[in-house]
Order: structure tokens, then C-alpha cells, then sequence
């Protein structure tokens, strides 16, 4: 991720509508799942950013976090965010097998070249019954400048990421699709902005200002539209999300779904 773009997260965070309705989707999912049930539940955020996710998943257990990028330290650190790790997500989590009840990864995965490898890496850590809880960005039709920005690698689909996390051990609770309502202006405005500025590779879609009632607005479409995913999966969207539980080694026979 280019620098300047942990400022304008660490600064956007808090209102722009596209982090409001992310931090929805995590609390609402992960209540609907009832995992601060899983005594005692530790929480592992991967990739933790400039902190907001943190705060986020607190309500739910005591959290820990992981993050590579000593820009986004230093924002850790000015959020006041503790129980934080640095750490290359590309290279073994430093924890032992079975620590957390529940790892999130939101909007991780398409940043590494091994995917995978991290992917294997949560299963070892998480413990039995846990929960692994994955963001990603989808469909490559929605790729522009604001992936070149972020040093996305990819953007994944349903099937790529099912394939995946086909090996680990566990049964897929939930897929699905989301930020479907705005996903058609969002490819309108991202393919606008790449043909009428081809050349300007560094800046994200969050540099895009919007006046105080739109951006109010799209927060409330947002926020509804995870409210439909606790009874649905969405079958398109700009992003991917995906909810795995581990097996118990008694249950490792279990068929996948």
C-alpha cells in the first residue's frame, strides 16, 4: 500500500462509508455467530491497518492483531491499540497452534503472493470450532487505479477462494458476495476515472471527496444491505466474504460444504 494511504485511512476511518459499513459487516456477522461464546475468546486480526477494526472486534473478546507495515505501527500506536504484533503475514503467524477462537482477515489476501500459505496459517492458529472470518475484494472487472494503489495483487472470486481453502480442515458456513447495490456506479465511476486519467496509478477511490448527505446516504445502503445478508447470499458485489469454522479432530472427517 502506497503511504500516503494510511493517513487518509487512519483520517477516513472513523466516517466515510465504505469503513462505516465494513465495521458493520464485522460486528453484525460475528454477533449473528454468537462467538464471544467460545470461552475464553481470543481474536486475532490480521492485517490490523491503522486500528479501527480493533475497536470493532473488542465487544466480542480480548484482541490481538498483526500488521507488517511500520507506517501503519505508528497509527496503531496513536489509536492507543495494544496486543500488537510486528509481523510479515507472509511468513509463519507467531503463535501457537489453537491460540484464538476466532481470526479475521479483512482485505488482506489479495495483498501477498502466498495467499495460501497465510490461509494455512490461520487454520493452524485458530482453535478447534473456531471461526475464520475473510474479506476480500472480488471480480477482476472492478480492477483500477484504486487496486494499484492499495498494491493489490489480485481481486478473487467465489470459486477461487472456496478452491483455496479447500484442504483445511472444516466446513464453509457462509459465502457470499456484498456491496452489491452500489457495485454498478462503483464500476461506472472507477472505469470513468481510469480512462480519463490513465496515467494516474497512486491514489485510491478514497481520495474521491463526497459532499456530507451522499456519503451519509451510501452508508445507510451499505448497512442495509448486510442487514439482508444474515438470511441471504448475494450472488455479485465489489467484495467477497467468506466465514469458515475449523473442525474438532474427532469431526475431521466431516463433510466440507
Amino acid at each position: 500500500m502506497e503511504k500516503n494511504e494510511y493517513e487518509m485511512m487512519y483520517r477516513l476511518e472513523t466516517s466515510y462509508w465504505w469503513f462505516l459499513g465494513k465495521h458493520f459487516l464485522v460486528r453484525d456477522q460475528l454477533a449473528a455467530l454468537k462467538v464471544e461464546s467460545l470461552s475464553p475468546c481470543r481474536i486475532l486480526d490480521i492485517g490490523s491497518g491503522t486500528g479501527l477494526n480493533l475497536n470493532a472486534l473488542e465487544k466480542f473478546g480480548t484482541v490481538y492483531g498483526v500488521e507488517r507495515s511500520s507506517e501503519a505501527m505508528g497509527f496503531l500506536r496513536k489509536r492507543g491499540a495494544a496486543n500488537i504484533i510486528c509481523s510479515d503475514a507472509n511468513e509463519p503467524l507467531p503463535f501457537k497452534d489453537g491460540t484464538f477462537s476466532v481470526i479475521t482477515c479483512l482485505d488482506v489476501l489479495e495483498h501477498l503472493d502466498r495467499d495460501a500459505f497465510l490461509l494455512q496459517e490461520m487454520h493452524r492458529v485458530c482453535r478447534p470450532k473456531g471461526y475464520l472470518f475473510i474479506t476480500v475484494p472480488a471480480f477482476k472487472a472492478f480492477w483500477s487505479p484504486h487496486d494499484t494503489a492499495l498494491h493489490h495483487r489480485r481481486r478473487y472470486t467465489k470459486e477461487g477462494m472456496l478452491h483455496r481453502i479447500r484442504g483445511l480442515e472444516g466446513a464453509v458456513m457462509k459465502t457470499s458476495y456484498y456491496n452489491m447495490l452500489l457495485s454498478i456506479p462503483i464500476l461506472a465511476i472507477r472505469k470513468l476515472k481510469s480512462a480519463l486519467s490513465p496515467g494516474d496509478q497512486s491514489r485510491s477511490d478514497f481520495y474521491l471527496s463526497l459532499p456530507g448527505f451522499l456519503n451519509r446516504a451510501l452508508a445507510v445502503f451499505f448497512k442495509l444491505e448486510i442487514v439482508f445478508l444474515r438470511y441471504m447470499n448475494l450472488p455479485f458485489g465489489v467484495s467477497l466474504l467468506v466465514i469458515f469454522r475449523k473442525n474438532r479432530i474427532e469431526d475431521s472427517g466431516a463433510h466440507q460444504r
